[in-house]
């Protein structure tokens, strides 16, 4: 299976990038050495993608950063001339049965094509130039629900991220500016829903995760849970030692009793097959008192409705990250991003305050998420 899907996203990149390949090679001057050049230079930026996916954790630290900025921005680059090439050919089409081109462009089509490449060319780094201060400049969200049963105080603030995937590209320098947004808020309880980790265990020690998330403050604590990414590099027992030496309560198919009433509950991620029902991890909880619930992926929301879940928090879909991923993760997920409530159950999927791979958010954000909770008795 594992096998089939690599050789499945193998062929798809491949075929992609070949098509963006051809069509760009047809806007290239018929000089032997300049297509030659647009050749090597093409499919060498797009080895770097597979170079970075399979040998980056062989590599010093400082390379490592180098591909990762080169391989990724390259992959968004191309799924963006790869949209345009596609628009240009539809009008083409359009065209052969309705003549649709104006004076201009029949008159001049070498010049025509020639300008429409470099105005493509200028307008994909001018949005990625965008995405990658959009991803630098993260937003808080800032929520305020209520729920039917007591709080402390009447109320209690709660702070969310998800998504860190903290490795080679998203470093210990990235997770500070976190960690200073954080402390800004002066949450009463801190919720991280999983993905910490990016793959391994060895670019967290080189960063000193566990220091610096050591430095988040608030009131109760910090709990988090687990993501998908914590299963991938085969280590996620030594993944959440490790976190837990930070003083990060890691909740896996667990419950955890905050400020004498909350219920904080974490899940395992959905990835480990034998995780245990909610209906089991919540069997001997307290129905009277607020229930708080983790779930890294967003899937079968109404489980938490029919447990009488008051909130439960989620991320893992980055909203898509740039579009058009977030127009698929909406058709993917009943919640993709954002609000939602079922009944007397609060539901939030973050778009993450990191993400996988490219460091770009084009049409999403970054965020951490500010919930105030209020109680309506």
């Amino acid at each position: 299976m594992k096998f089939a899907f690599f050789l499945f996203i193998l062929t798809f990149v491949i075929g992609y990038n070949y098509y963006v390949f051809v069509r760009g090679l047809s806007l290239m001057p018929s000089i032997t050495y300049v297509r030659y050049l647009y050749s090597i230079v093409f499919w060498t930026l797009t080895l770097t993608f597979f170079v970075r996916m399979f040998y980056a954790d062989r590599l010093p630290q400082t390379a490592n950063i180098v591909l990762s900025a080169v391989a990724f921005t390259w992959l968004v680059a191309v799924i963006y001339f790869l949209l345009i090439l596609l628009g240009f050919d539809l009008i083409r089409v359009i065209n052969h049965f309705f003549d649709i081109y104006p004076r201009f462009i029949k008159e001049n089509y070498a010049a025509a094509k020639s300008i429409a490449a470099i105005l493509s060319v200028t307008g994909v780094s001018l949005l990625l130039l965008y995405g990658n201060y959009r991803f630098n400049n993260p937003n808080t969200t800032r929520l305020e629900l209520s729920i039917k049963k007591p709080l402390p105080g009447n109320g209690i603030r709660l702070v969310m991220m998800s998504d860190l995937h903290l490795g080679s590209n998203i470093n210990g320098d990235d997770l500070s500016r976190f960690v200073k947004m954080i402390n800004r808020e002066r949450a009463d309880i801190v919720l991280i829903a999983g993905d910490i980790a990016d793959m391994s265990l060895k670019p967290l020690i080189k960063w000193d995760v566990a220091g610096r998330l050591s430095k988040i403050e608030s009131k109760y604590g910090t709990y988090a849970i687990s993501g998908n990414h914590e299963f991938y590099a085969g280590e996620k027992e030594r993944i959440y030692s490790y976190l837990r030496s930070s003083g990060v309560k890691l909740l896996l198919d667990s419950v955890a009793i905050v400020g004498e009433s909350i219920q904080i509950v974490g899940r395992d991620d959905k990835t480990n097959s034998k995780r245990a029902p909610l209906s089991e991890i919540l069997k001997d909880i307290d129905r009277e008192k607020p229930i708080i619930l983790m779930d890294h992926q967003p899937f079968n929301l109404e489980q938490a409705q029919n447990e009488g879940v008051d909130l439960q928090l989620s991320g893992h879909t980055h909203n898509g990250q740039f579009w058009p991923g977030s127009l698929i993760v909406k058709w993917m997920y009943e919640l993709s991003y954002g609000y939602k409530s079922k009944g007397d159950t609060h539901y939030y999927v973050s778009s993450g305050i990191g993400l996988w791979g490219p460091k770009f958010r084009i049409g999403t954000k970054s965020e951490i998420v500010v919930i105030d909770l209020k109680s309506k008795i």
